[in-house]
């Protein structure tokens, strides 16, 4: 209960600073597998405890991104941490990091519960919870993709998802390459 309340707390706090348009975005080079992996070993208790596979998959020449290193940490997490609570037990997650011209895109993909098209058009509004009770079953604010939606925009990059229901979600994003200390111009 107080790591739930702790997240409420966190988000509402995101959620404000954005609104108000004073989120500090503290840009750096980083490399994107870091980050994802450790994403990941924050992740992974509550992943064994479902008994679930995660693979992580991306090339060697990753270019590192122009961006603040604890948010695309944050993102992954809420996008890896989706799929962990609406995903099976013994379900798998894969994560995928690859160049596309002057980004890099991130999958999160997984073989959970899907969306039904009401869902979808409705997901990365604020407080959005869906309908369905086998989603219902896992806890959550409505706020977490609101804000990792913004997060992602504010660091120059995009969000969307492909999902088929009760066979599973993907979710991609995308961040600028690091151009010497600089966003790539789209």
């Amino acid at each position: 209960n107080v790591e739930r309340m702790n997240t409420i707390v966190s988000d509402l706090s995101d959620l404000n600073k954005m609104e108000a348009d004073i989120l500090k975005i503290d840009f750096k080079a980083i490399p994107v597998p870091d980050a994802i992996e450790e994403a990941l070993r924050s992740l992974r208790r509550q992943i064994e405890e479902k008994g679930q596979t995660v693979n992580f998959e991306t090339p060697k020449d990753l270019p590192q991104i122009w961006a603040d290193r604890n948010r695309i940490i944050q993102i992954v997490v809420n996008l890896i941490s989706n799929a962990n609570k609406y995903t099976q037990e013994g379900g798998a997650i894969i994560v995928h990091a690859t160049r596309n011209n002057s980004m890099i895109q991130v999958k999160v993909e997984d073989n959970g519960l899907g969306m039904t098209p009401d869902d979808q058009r409705s997901l990365f509004s604020k407080f959005f919870r869906s309908a369905d009770d086998k989603v219902r079953e896992a806890p959550g604010t409505g706020l977490g993709l609101s804000i990792t939606k913004n997060l992602i925009e504010l660091q120059g990059g995009k969000v969307w998802f492909e999902s088929e229901f009760r066979k599973g979600t993907s979710f991609y994003f995308t961040v600028p390459i690091n151009l010497d200390g600089k966003t790539p111009q789209h």
